[in-house]
């Protein structure tokens, strides 16, 4: 897209930052919590003891927190099948540069991690001014408790229509947008900002990698009737060790898309993303309402 410039082209990717050795460690002892709970659960069937209308979470070990908050409440039965763990990348440590020494004339923000990732680079640069853009609530939520103010919002959250509805900057129009996302994050983004005359610079300050599972895991997930996704590379690695049999609900229509191109038959996601909205959707589902 002309204006482009990949900052993650250029990097190396054994220059990668590895997580921490004891978040690392965390996140090895939750997994195995998750498989001991799984085995003493029943030796024939490993989603018997919440039973099969449980409804399986499968973001990293910590991020599942509000999604089971919201499904409990509505009186479901969850489990988690953790399907990622995020590592950081060389371009988390540049950001906070880039913040501190350029002027921007947006900033993106596409998920809640990178949200995360921002918010610290942010307040490392001493929360130089910045104008912020996020695909939709779901991401903003990560960016108020640090008091980063969200300009805009597109009027659905996905990337196209962030791509298609972000306004140029009366003040600052010639400069470039920022836009640091997961290395696994598709083109849509900086494509369709490329078609409409602005200069995108991108910096992958993170990626997606599956975790380890257990037999007890990948038994547990073939067994599962329900499961949740919130991205495409969560359920591709469900995919790899329990196939496509379980009944998907996804966050959006881009994991939606993901879940039928893996031939699973029946996918379900919101026509507007958002994490009341997707809860909603899984209690209709699970109930046999759609």
């Amino acid at each position: 897209a002309p204006g482009f410039r990949s900052a993650s082209a250029m990097a190396n990717p054994k220059s990668a930052l590895q997580s921490s050795p004891r978040r690392h460690h965390a996140r090895q002892s939750a997994l195995l919590l998750l498989a001991t709970l799984c085995r003493a659960s029943t030796l024939t069937s490993p989603a018997a003891a919440l039973g099969r209308r449980a409804v399986y979470l499968t973001r990293e070990v910590e991020k599942n927190g509000p999604l089971r908050a919201e499904l409990e409440t509505r009186g479901l039965l969850c489990g988690e099948l953790p399907c990622i763990e995020h590592r950081l990348l060389a371009g988390n440590a540049q950001l906070s540069e880039l913040l501190a020494q350029k002027q921007w004339q947006w900033v993106l923000v596409t998920s809640p991690e990178a949200g995360s990732l921002l918010v610290d680079a942010w307040e490392k640069a001493q929360r130089p001014a910045l104008r912020v853009a996020t695909v939709g609530p779901g991401t903003t939520k990560v960016l108020v408790p640090a008091l980063l103010e969200v300009q805009f919002e597109p009027t659905k959250a996905t990337g196209k229509m962030l791509a298609a509805e972000l306004p140029a900057s009366a003040v600052a129009s010639d400069a470039p947008v920022l836009y640091p996302a997961s290395a696994r994050a598709p083109t849509t983004v900086q494509d369709g900002l490329g078609a409409r005359g602005f200069s995108v610079h991108r910096v992958d300050t993170y990626t997606t990698e599956s975790p380890e599972w257990t037999a007890e895991m990948q038994a547990t997930a073939k067994a599962a009737e329900f499961a949740a996704f919130a991205s495409p590379s969560a359920l591709e690695t469900w995919f790899e060790h329990a196939g496509n049999g379980a009944t998907v609900i996804c966050i959006g229509e881009t994991s939606g898309a993901r879940a039928k191109e893996l031939g699973f038959e029946r996918v379900h996601y919101p026509s507007k993303p958002g994490l009341k909205t997707w809860a909603a959707l899984i209690e209709q589902v699970v109930n046999g309402e759609v």
